[in-house]
């Protein structure tokens, strides 16, 4: 009974490392395309009339263009303050700010799933490396989510919190067990 208790935690934890995956090569193309958008808004300018765009010194007429504060959706909040009238400026920030977004879920993925993955070839899912491993996960979900939402900073931090305290109490269990046998 325990061994099969122990094999549905492998098989699961197998079957998440490998949507875990899945995830990380969605958000590495995210990141790549934040990054490659946020750079190519360097190439573009308005002219001063407000129907004229430049492309790498080329001069093409745009009718009916949208003001930045024309826009309902401008993008990240707090660009709000700084009062950005060149639209390709704000664009850029808002790329460059979601890149550094994305940049640190991907890194919460990665960890994540090598934790995963630790577990699915482990006897046990209580060792230091995946302790360790939740806890810096735990810490980089946290300030994803401060960018939203200190109230839901609040309950996904507590949330690691716990769920590191109950891996850290099973640690000391399986050390205890491992001696005794």
């Amino acid at each position: 009974m325990e061994n099969n208790k122990i094999e549905r935690i492998q098989k699961s934890a197998g079957t998440t490392a490998k949507i875990l995956g899945v995830i990380r090569t969605i958000l590495i193309v995210g990141l790549v395309l934040a990054i490659l958008g946020g750079f190519s808004t360097a190439f573009f300018r308005l002219g001063d009339d407000g129907t004229t765009l430049t492309l790498s010194n080329k001069t093409i007429t745009v009718h009916n263009f949208v003001d930045v504060g024309d826009m309902n959706v401008k993008g990240f909040a707090f660009l709000d303050a700084f009062d950005i009238k060149d639209p390709f400026l704000y664009a850029g920030i808002n790329c460059f700010y979601a890149a550094f977004l994305v940049a640190l879920t991907l890194t919460a993925i990665i960890i994540l799933r090598n934790a995963f993955a630790a577990i699915e070839k482990s006897d046990t899912p209580f060792t230091e490396d995946i302790l360790k491993k939740i806890k810096i996960a735990g810490i980089i979900v946290t300030v994803i989510t401060l960018t939203s939402s200190i109230g839901v900073a609040a309950i996904v931090g507590l949330t690691f919190w716990c769920l590191y305290c109950i891996f850290d109490y099973g640690t000391v269990l399986q050390k205890e067990s491992d001696e005794t046998l």
